[in-house]
């Protein structure tokens, strides 16, 4: 065999394991086709770590065994905790994954926000609030945001998937771009921070699902392009400095 075939045959072999004892390995392996030896590595590790933990039967008896805390080496690590809870129920043959509809206690059905009266907007916000936070995933939204418009944001949401967790997961509904987001109007960093979206409207930009709640007014450009100019001299500034203190070919530091 050509040492060229070695690692694939390695890679075939190892990967035969996880079909034998019916493990759904995409489910916690970031695979590296193009690196078949870090591959191998990690699947070696892993194979290694579920016959350990056979053996000792439990996470509690492996650590009190080895004397030190133990790390399931599945992909992608979130917390120590939460990759224990996804590698256990990924042996157990459960899902390491689901959409978030599926993973709250409360299974009755929770209606569009268009179809809910004003009377009862707050009452079946608190409901999926509650039922969210139930499912171990805390929510950091920003307050001040209108039930309505909050509750319709959770709701298009049940359909995405979450990692399994037993804690950790924040609901914040940040994406970094802030012309898109629902939340603008209530968030410091939103209205600080200035987009070319801005620019072009000439004044702060606010996503359409705003426009029953709020408006925009010509002067809040002004503030937003002198916060966005501060910034940009003081990362220039940064700059600078770090290209002052490079080393020079003697690995002294350069001085002005």
């Amino acid at each position: 065999m050509t040492p060229d075939l070695l690692p694939l045959q390695q890679n075939i072999t190892l990967k035969r394991y996880f079909t034998t004892h019916n493990l759904d390995l995409e489910a916690v392996m970031d695979f590296t086709p193009h690196d078949l030896d870090l591959e191998n590595r990690r699947l070696q590790h892993l194979v290694d770590f579920i016959e350990e933990y056979r053996r000792y039967g439990s996470q509690d008896v492996m650590e009190a065994v080895t004397g030190e805390y133990q790390f399931p080496p599945i992909f992608p690590g979130i917390s120590p905790e939460s990759d224990w809870y996804r590698f256990e129920l990924w042996l157990r043959g459960e899902a390491t994954q689901k959409p978030l509809a599926e993973m709250l206690v409360d299974q009755s059905a929770f209606r569009k926000s268009e179809e809910i009266s004003d009377a009862d907007i707050e009452k079946e916000l608190h409901r999926l609030l509650e039922a969210i936070e139930n499912a171990n995933i805390g929510i950091g939204l920003c307050e001040g945001v209108p039930p309505r418009l909050l509750y319709a944001y959770l709701h298009e949401i049940l359909d995405d998937t979450f990692l399994m967790s037993d804690g950790g997961w924040v609901i914040d509904g940040c994406t970094g771009y802030c012309p898109g987001c629902i939340q603008r109007p209530w968030c410091q960093s939103g209205q600080d921070t200035c987009f070319s979206e801005d620019v072009a409207a000439g004044k702060i930009h606010f996503t359409e699902e705003l426009a029953p709640y709020i408006s925009a007014e010509p002067h809040s450009l002004a503030p937003m392009q002198k916060i966005k100019a501060e910034r940009d001299a003081a990362i220039e500034k940064i700059r600078k400095d770090q290209a002052n203190r490079a080393p020079d070919e003697d690995g002294l530091s350069k001085m002005n």
